[in-house]
């Protein structure tokens, strides 16, 4: 990484280390210390680096969308999002950095990055359908089809199992090419994380955070709120998350809400939209720059990672 991703610095540390950095940001904390996932995070970010055809690093946010649209094969009357030429251009190239790896190392990183069953298997699906066609129920009523897409369920759920039960070099290939496809929407993004924090200069006005419990945390601006003599409080709490790493040696992925608010004179709260985010760095960093827009101008401030008002309409 040289110039595009050269402001991630601010938040991730030094460029030798920047890999495990954005790892540990984005809540794949397996991957911190593990040789292969950090060498091929390497590779990654250094294709986004020198791909063609990004004026903004802005662009590479529509990374998000590679598992909306990279790996599905087009399907009648349904429109997918569409990827810019860089995005596209990437996604590929991290597609066949993944297929040059032999199967131990794919699975070493799909442990390392904690990679989703469930999202194994929506790739396994995808796959399935890319070489054979798009699977056509033969159900002629409503619970006929229910049943039947239960048991298509079970039947690729136990295809997945494969990837725990057999040894790598005995994979198929269409599982192998499934755990690469969820791969790579993981790497996808990794990217989309560095390219967010490439997307400022300057870092955001810090919080004085409190930890008053093992996981939930607050912090108050020490300033007012424009117009008002109350302090804006900033808080991050742990939330569920359905999502489970399909081997059990990844760690659990977390999810983490950050929200802001202030109570009124009459001890009325006023409540600021908030996010989610998969690591506490990550949600501090939000929440900070959040309570800085809406200090900057209550008004129009909006979520850092969404756009969303952070004032919630009524």
């Amino acid at each position: 990484m040289t110039q595009r991703f050269e402001n991630a610095g601010l938040v991730l540390g030094p460029v030798d280390g920047r890999s495990a950095g954005l790892c540990r940001f984005a809540g794949r904390s397996g991957a911190e210390q593990n040789t292969t996932a950090l060498a091929v995070v390497d590779a990654a970010l250094a294709i986004a680096e020198q791909v063609e055809g990004v004026e903004d690093v802005w662009e590479l946010l529509g990374l998000w969308d590679a598992a909306h649209v990279w790996g599905h094969p087009a399907v009648p009357d349904v429109e997918l999002s569409r990827l810019s030429e860089a995005n596209t251009a990437v996604a590929g190239r991290l597609q066949n950095l993944l297929e040059r790896l032999a199967p131990e190392q794919l699975r070493e990183l799909g442990i390392a990055l904690s990679v989703d069953h469930d999202m194994v298997a929506l790739a396994l699906e995808l796959v399935e359908e890319t070489a054979a066609g798009r699977r056509e129920f033969q159900a002629s009523t409503m619970a006929e089809f229910e049943a039947e897409n239960r048991q298509n369920e079970d039947r690729i759920g136990d295809a997945v199992d494969v990837l725990l039960l057999d040894a790598p070099g005995g994979w198929p290939p269409l599982q192998r090419a499934a755990l690469t496809l969820a791969l790579v929407w993981d790497l996808a993004d990794l990217i989309a994380y560095a390219a967010r924090l490439s997307a400022v200069d300057v870092l955001p006005a810090a919080l004085l955070w409190q930890a008053p419990g093992a996981d939930h945390m607050c912090a108050s601006a020490r300033v007012p709120v424009p117009g008002t003599e109350l302090l804006v409080w900033a808080q991050i709490d742990p939330e569920s998350f359905d999502g489970r790493p399909l081997w059990s040696q990844g760690a659990t992925v977390g999810l983490w809400r950050w929200s802001l608010d202030w109570e009124r004179a009459d001890g009325s709260k006023v409540y600021y939209k908030g996010g989610r985010s998969p690591s506490q760095a990550a949600a501090r960093w939000e929440a900070q720059w959040a309570t800085q827009e809406l200090l900057n101008d209550p008004h129009r401030a909006k979520s850092p990672m969404t756009g969303d008002p952070l004032i919630v309409p009524r």
